[in-house]
């Protein structure tokens, strides 16, 4: 099995009341990871221990 590991580090923010509470990654044309959503599996891990800070710094390298 072939795995491909997209890590949209910065892609998350929160919901702007000028765009009626959407975020910017809801309102993002996007075509391409969404194929790749509707095609493949989708999941999440928990990569980041109890007690660490889950920031760029630490999360990127615990990958």
């Amino acid at each position: 099995m072939k795995y491909v590991v997209i890590l949209g580090d910065g892609m998350a923010d929160r919901p702007l009341k000028n765009f009626n509470d959407k975020t910017p990654l809801e309102l993002a044309h996007k075509p391409n990871i969404d194929r790749l959503a509707k095609l493949g599996e989708v999941g999440m891990v928990k990569t980041v221990a109890d007690g660490f800070k889950p920031g760029s710094d630490v999360c990127n390298l615990a990958v």
